[in-house]
Order: structure tokens, then C-alpha cells, then sequence
């Protein structure tokens, strides 16, 4: 998953987008003052550090099955800080402003799979499931895979777009892709209150 920190930068750019860690707290939205300092601070403090290891405590790796993050407020303002840094410059007020508007309301997914062919993730859609309730998502980019070294399987990563309005931030929701008769290809679970 080599394309991981392009296509994060890609993300990042198409949303516009002391942290200690705590085992207990619900996904940041509308981040405060406060929170948005933090936010700052661990993207700078994140330069040298892999993307991989960066979105940890926003993804699920379900090895050959799949690897999907979700870009928060927060992670999307970390990563805006941290692209700045090794620019060796600093996020100014509109540069905050911008990233947050441009990602407030939404939860986006980015979802990396395996297949056959280039184009094997083409018709692929994607649904939320938060306890009985499923919400579709609004927005879904599925760009061709990309080879293999041995040419025999094809990495495509896929963005889905949902509206965050009325997802409790403290829930566990479930990532299902689907193709284009309603197959479950992938599923992912996100417990949000571990996250930022």
C-alpha cells in the first residue's frame, strides 16, 4: 500500500482538508481552540514520522482484506500542519479556518483493496451501519488500481463521503463496500470514541 501517503495528501487536499492518548474519548468535531492547538502540535511533531504509523489510531488494517482510515477534523488539521512543517512553514489562521471548513460535517473514509484487474473496484459504493441504522454514502471516488510489481494484482483505494449530522461521535460504525448488486466486498469497524 505504497500509495498510502499520495493518495492521504490527494484526500487531504480534496476535503481541504501535548496530544496525550487517552483510552476514552469521542471524535473531535468542531474542534475548539484547544483542540485545534493540539491538532497542530502532533502534525508537526509527526514530520519524520510514516504516514502508516501517523493515521494508526484512525485506521483498521484488515491485512489482505483491506485497509481503510477515516479523516477527521483532526487528522485532517494534523495533516495540514505536519505538509506545512516539511515545507519548513506554518499553518497561518486561514489556513486553519480553510482546512476545517472545507472538512467540517463530513466523515470520509478512504478504503484501500486488492484485486484482479485495474478496474475491479469501479462499481463499488459503501454504506455506514451505526446499530439497526444504515446511511448510504453521499460522495465515492473509485479511481483504477494500481499493478502489482508481479503485475498480478491491482491496489485501488476508493473515497466515500458520508455527512457526519446525526452520527453519535461516541458510536462503533461498521464500513461496508459493496459492488454494484449489493455484495459486501469489505467491512471495516470503527469504534469513533477511540479517535480523534
Amino acid at each position: 500500500m505504497r500509495k498510502l501517503f499520495l493518495t492521504l495528501l490527494v484526500s487531504v487536499y480534496l476535503i481541504g482538508f501535548s496530544t496525550a492518548q487517552s483510552d476514552s474519548y469521542a471524535m473531535m468535531q468542531k474542534l475548539s481552540p484547544e483542540q485545534r492547538g493540539e491538532a497542530v502540535k502532533f502534525g508537526k511533531r509527526s514530520v519524520k514520522t510514516e504516514v502508516r504509523e501517523l493515521i494508526k489510531e484512525w485506521s483498521v488494517d484488515n491485512g489482505k482484506n483491506g485497509f481503510a482510515f477515516i479523516i477527521t477534523e483532526y487528522l485532517a488539521l494534523a495533516f495540514a500542519a505536519r505538509q506545512a512543517a516539511l515545507q519548513s512553514s506554518e499553518l497561518n489562521n486561514f489556513d486553519i479556518e480553510d482546512t476545517l471548513a472545507k472538512s467540517s460535517g463530513k466523515l470520509v473514509f478512504q478504503v484501500s483493496l486488492l484485486g484482479n484487474t485495474d478496474s475491479f473496484s469501479k462499481d463499488h459504493t459503501a454504506v455506514l451501519r451505526i446499530g439497526d441504522k444504515t446511511f448510504p454514502s453521499t460522495y465515492w471516488n473509485n479511481p483504477p488500481g494500481e499493478a502489482s510489481d508481479d503485475g498480478k494484482t491491482f491496489e485501488a483505494t476508493s473515497d466515500y463521503y458520508f455527512p457526519s449530522e446525526g452520527i453519535d461521535p461516541n458510536s462503533v460504525v461498521l464500513l461496508v463496500v459493496q459492488d454494484k448488486d449489493g455484495k459486501e466486498i469489505a467491512k471495516f469497524s470503527f469504534n469513533l470514541s477511540k479517535m480523534r
